[in-house]
């Protein structure tokens, strides 16, 4: 992996404010829908990967699931491991790159949440993050994807997009390359009057790739819908949740 390819080294920690923007009600309702898909329950072991700061992990940890969390931003386990230290809550924590890990079998479920997906430039990459995954479920284990939609981003292209987070704004400059259906974005954060610039190149795929892809790993029973209230996936919602199940018992 060379490192002036790793994007998400400067990216990430520069991300943060943009958590901020997810409104608990919201983050309440993908837990619910998590929660529900992947019927876990108390005692569950449930694998977050990424993590990021722990917007689902720690509301799983309060009901008794069983969370071991991933991520490779450094700054990021450390406000989640402070968080659930405060809260007296038990979430294991390894700083590790997807592609890595290395679990054999232990989890009950897993979930890749809000397009923490499509972060490596070379598909074999991508597809690895997948059989790494099934690899760490138990027979029987379910999977949850959630990314973007990339058929809705083709049909509501904006090479242009402003966003703020608090004190931090956000001017977006984006190009996708319909050779590699890679989003090749530029932002420009402007905070307290200095601007720096930051690189995110993100792999964006259409249902059919995704289905196609877990399949390859090993999942089967593939299921795919629009939103938390199961609506099929089709143009007109951003985002989609992509589920499968390790065969076995």
């Amino acid at each position: 992996m060379a490192k002036s390819n790793d994007w998400w080294t400067d990216f990430f920690p520069a991300f943060r404010p943009f958590f901020e923007l997810l409104s608990p009600r919201e983050t309440a309702t993908e837990v619910r829908y998590i929660t529900r898909k992947l019927g876990l329950k108390k005692g569950s072991r449930f694998l977050d990967c990424p993590c990021g700061i722990g917007r689902i992990s720690t509301p799983l940890a309060k009901q008794g699931v069983r969370v071991t969390g991933v991520d490779i931003t450094g700054s990021y386990l450390d406000e989640l491991a402070a968080k659930s230290k405060r809260l007296r809550l038990k979430i294991d924590l390894v700083c590790a790159d997807m592609r890595r890990i290395n679990f054999d079998r232990q989890f009950d479920a897993a979930g890749n949440i809000w397009t923490s997906f499509g972060y490596f430039e070379k598909e074999p990459d991508n597809q690895l993050v997948l059989r790494k995954i099934f690899k760490a479920l138990k027979p029987g284990g379910k999977f949850m994807l959630h990314v973007i939609n990339r058929d809705w981003i083709i049909k509501n292209y904006s090479s242009i997009g402003l966003t703020e987070a608090g004190r931090v704004r956000v001017l977006e400059r984006r190009h996708f390359d319909f050779a590699s259906s890679i989003n090749r974005s530029e932002w420009i954060y402007l905070v307290d009057g200095r601007e720096k610039s930051f690189k995110e190149n993100l792999r964006l795929y259409s249902y059919h790739e995704l289905r196609a892809m877990m399949l390859k790993a090993g999942f089967v029973d593939i299921q795919g819908f629009s939103t938390t209230r199961d609506e099929p996936i089709n143009f007109n919602h951003r985002m989609m949740f992509v589920i499968g199940t390790r065969p076995g018992r």
